[in-house]
Formats: C-alpha cells, sequence, structure tokens
C-alpha cells in the first residue's frame, strides 16, 4: 500500500503550510444580505414613522342636493278639485302672482250661478244689498278656489300634475327653484345621525356630483354651514328638495334617523365650473342647482399608535 503523505500533492501540502491567509476574514455575509437587511431596516424605521405621524380617519358619508342659495319651494293650492288648465312646464321663469293652473269646480260654479240670480229675487233694498254681497262672495271664492297662483319668483323645476289629474286641497302642483340675486350655490346633505352629530360647522366637506368619475375629476369642495340639532323629519326633507319621492329615498339611503347637514361651494374663479375642485385635471363642468350629489366629511383623525395603545389597554382590562 502507497504511503498516506503521497495521497495529496506536494502544491497542496506547501499551500497548507503557508501563513499567508491566516489573517483573512472568514465571510459570513454577501451584498446581497447586507441590502435586504438594510431594506428590512427602513421599513421598521417607516412603519414606525407612520404610526406616530400618520393618522387612520374617520369619514361621514352622506346623500343630498345642490340648491340654489334661496332654495326650492312647493307650490300648493287650498282647495282640491280637477285640473282644468296647467299654463306652467320645466324650465317656465315665474313671478309671485302668476297663474300656474286652473281648477274645475262644478259645485262652486252652482253656488256662484245661484247667488248671481240673488238680487233679482229680493223683496227689498236691504236684501238686495246682502245678496248682492252674497253673490260677490261667492264669485270670490270661486276664483280663489279655481286660480292655483305662484307665491314665489323662481324657475319652475317640476310640474308635478296634468290636465285632468284631481288633487287635493294642500297637494304640491309644481316646485320653483327660488331666484336670487347673487349666484352663490349651497346644497344640504343628509348623514346618519350617529356619525351626522359629530360633524361641526367649518370643517370641510368634500362633494361628487351626479354623473361625475371622482377618480379622473376629484371632488368639490365645500364648507358645513351648519347641522341640525335634532334629527330632521321626511316634511323638512321634502321642503328642500321639492320631491316627495326624491325626499324618501334620501330619508331612505340613511337606515334610519338623519340629520341635515347645509353648506356651500368654494368659489374658484379660475376653474371652468366656478367652483373649487381637488384636482386639477379632469373635465369639470358647470355645476348647476338641482345637481343629485354624495358628500363626505372627515369627523375624526387618530395616529395609530394611539389605536394600538388603545386596543392594548382594552385587552389587558379584559384579561
Amino acid at each position: 500500500m502507497a504511503d498516506g503523505s503521497n495521497i495529496f500533492s506536494r502544491a497542496a501540502l506547501d499551500k497548507l503550510r503557508s501563513p499567508d491567509r491566516l489573517d483573512m476574514l472568514l465571510p459570513i455575509t454577501t451584498p446581497i444580505g447586507w441590502m435586504s437587511l438594510v431594506a428590512v431596516g427602513l421599513l421598521l424605521i417607516s412603519v414606525i414613522l407612520w404610526s406616530i405621524f400618520g393618522s387612520f380617519t374617520v369619514r361621514a358619508d352622506g346623500k343630498g342636493m345642490i340648491l340654489d342659495a334661496g332654495g326650492v319651494a312647493s307650490v300648493t293650492h287650498v282647495a282640491g278639485g280637477k285640473i282644468a288648465h296647467v299654463y306652467v312646464r320645466q324650465g317656465s321663469v315665474v313671478q309671485k302672482g302668476d297663474l300656474i293652473a286652473e281648477l274645475e269646480q262644478p259645485t262652486q260654479s252652482a253656488d256662484t250661478n245661484m247667488a248671481q240670480y240673488g238680487p233679482q229675487l229680493a223683496n227689498s233694498m236691504k236684501d238686495t244689498a246682502d245678496r248682492v254681497y252674497q253673490y260677490r262672495a261667492k264669485l270670490y271664492q270661486q276664483v280663489v278656489s279655481r286660480d292655483v297662483v305662484s307665491d314665489y319668483d323662481g324657475i319652475v323645476e317640476d310640474v308635478m300634475v296634468r290636465k285632468g289629474s284631481v288633487i287635493n286641497s294642500g297637494s304640491p302642483l309644481c316646485t320653483v327653484r327660488l331666484t336670487q340675486k347673487r349666484s352663490d350655490l349651497m346644497g344640504v346633505m343628509y348623514v346618519p345621525v350617529d356619525k351626522g352629530k359629530r360633524i361641526e360647522p367649518g370643517q370641510t366637506i368634500q362633494l361628487v356630483p351626479n354623473g361625475v368619475d371622482v377618480q379622473e375629476s376629484g371632488s368639490l369642495i365645500g364648507v358645513v354651514r351648519a347641522v341640525s340639532n335634532y334629527p330632521v323629519a321626511l316634511k323638512s326633507i321634502e321642503r328642500h328638495v321639492g320631491n316627495p319621492e326624491l325626499a324618501q329615498w334620501l330619508m331612505a339611503s340613511g337606515q334610519g334617523a338623519v340629520v341635515e347637514v347645509s353648506f356651500v361651494l368654494v368659489k374658484d374663479e379660475n376653474n371652468p365650473s366656478g367652483y373649487l375642485w381637488t384636482s386639477f385635471v379632469g373635465e369639470h363642468k358647470p355645476i348647476t342647482a338641482g345637481s343629485f350629489c354624495t358628500g363626505s366629511v372627515i369627523i375624526e383623525r387618530r395616529p395609530p399608535i394611539e389605536k394600538v395603545f388603545y386596543k392594548l389597554s382594552q385587552w389587558l382590562r379584559n384579561r
């Protein structure tokens, strides 16, 4: 059997005997490992900074309508009857006292006709005067009951009746968008009462009008003007929006009691729409009264670390 010393070559044995490489460090990690370690460290620092200086937000969302500063009013009538004529349509400009519609009232007309012949049947001057007074009163009552007139100056927003429709006393015939000299737009939004009561005047509200893509155009900016102290009734919503069906839908969308949040839009003369948006890009069309919108108000900002401590304290109390 060959000598064991001949198993290794002389060059290998000389290399093992040489002390030249004894002072070199043994590599433990690679540059890629160091880069990964630095990345993890930066990530941890970012998370710590975000937990201290970042914020969680709580929002109050709702639905509503953009209106003229004057708002919307419903035209009603003191008497009921069958519609004989309608003199306005959507977009008609009306003034206070203008004729909106006429009602057919056969019973009232018969009473007036009977009173008309009263003076001829009178037996004395006093009786004649009384019958003339009755006739004129009946005639005036007929005119008042027959003619539906506008109590407001404005633009007809919606006509709810047509010729042949039968209405009851107090039923709305049309809605009128009230006009004023100033062109400021305002609006109302209805928010569930649990979050709505946390909204305060002066807070910023972000609005998305119907038909606007928020991803492309951003949101309209408004400022909260007032918040109702108590939940609003359906009639109050109807009085603002001027439409019973829309009022009922707004009430139902709140899934319970809602509070009314009124707001004004922030003007921007450099924007084609005339109002301020969150985005400079996108198509910003002119905003008109009567536009349906959704809105959102930030009601709370809290650092994440505060939320962590709050959850931790709750967990310790429950142990």
